[in-house]
């Protein structure tokens, strides 16, 4: 009954996971079930308590990091320079942004007009004739309360998610578009979705800087369910399909969310293309599942961002 009710939380904290992010969560998943059976702590089948001293978990891709430690997460964000250190290559398909031409002021725009220059501007980067993209992603996620399990579940819950919970780096060339090295996978998917509504923007403003221009475009707040997807932030961001996860006997039932103020953010130079730009979702709310003849629900607060930045 002790190692059912260890699985079974340990497979709740996952759905926890999956709610954050779908670009890396499957994969960590799967890992945290095998990561699941090398835990060492006490528990309790009854209270839920953990004996935190003897709780081991390390990761396969995480090999250096331990219990005792909590993952380095920062929220910083190097601004780009004023002067274009690289020019890039002559691009006869690429699409000019036509908030770039003439004597057209982009501090000016109207929200219509800001929205419209983004997805632009990131899309002719995205499209460029040799671009690499450089993405740095950093997840925090605390669970604030789940069930079954008392404070020692949710300790070990928030013991497991640091272990995820981290920033990770990764960096691919694209030549119009498409992957150098493989010929199908996209810039966009390697990055974001740029295709955002103008009715999906909150506020939307453009600031000189030096010789760029800083776009800033703040996301209504939307809230989703298993059957209801969160429209806008699905057309600039990254949340989940959860009734669509069944996986290693888990079945996600329950997934209310709420996608408090995603933030996109972009650099552009004169020339129109974006020399960095990020996505920042904060989001709320609970998930929950059925594993093993167990049910359970795990409430959790976090945030995901996400800055590409490209090299011509």
């Amino acid at each position: 009954m002790k190692d059912t009710v260890l699985k079974s939380v340990t497979a709740l904290i996952c759905v926890v996971i999956l709610c954050i992010t779908s670009s890396v969560a499957v994969g960590n998943y799967s890992d945290a079930l095998k990561d699941a059976a090398k835990l060492g702590g006490e528990t309790s089948a009854f209270d839920g308590t953990v004996d935190n001293d003897n709780v081991q978990i390390t990761p396969d891709n995480s090999s250096d990091l331990t219990s005792d430690e909590t993952p380095d997460i920062t929220y910083t964000t190097t601004p780009a320079d004023d002067t274009q250190t690289s020019t890039p290559d002559s691009d006869e398909n690429a699409t000019v942004p036509t908030s770039q031409g003439g004597a057209n002021d982009p501090t000016a725009y109207s929200k219509e007009q800001v929205v419209k220059y983004y997805t632009e501007s990131v899309t002719k980067s995205y499209n460029a004739q040799k671009v690499t993209i450089k993405r740095t992603e950093t997840i925090a996620i605390s669970v604030d309360s789940m069930t079954p399990g008392g404070k020692g579940a949710l300790a070990l819950a928030n013991k497991i998610v640091e272990a995820y919970a981290k920033t990770t780096e990764s960096t691919k060339a694209f030549s119009k578009g498409v992957a150098t090295d493989d010929g199908t996978y996209k810039a966009n998917d390697f990055g974001f979705p740029v295709a955002l509504d103008p009715k999906g923007a909150k506020t939307a403003t453009v600031t000189k800087k030096g010789n760029n221009y800083e776009i800033n475009i703040q996301v209504v707040a939307e809230d989703a369910t298993l059957q209801k997807f969160p429209v806008y932030n699905k057309q600039c961001s990254f949340p989940l399909d959860l009734g669509a996860v069944d996986l290693f006997g888990l079945k996600v039932t329950q997934g209310d969310f709420s996608y408090t103020g995603t933030k996109l953010k972009a650099t552009v130079g004169a020339d129109g293309y974006v020399k960095q730009a990020e996505v920042y979702m904060p989001l709320a709310g609970k998930g929950g599942g059925n594993f093993i003849g167990i049910s359970g629900a795990a409430e959790v607060s976090g945030s995901m961002k996400r800055t590409l930045t490209f090299t011509y």
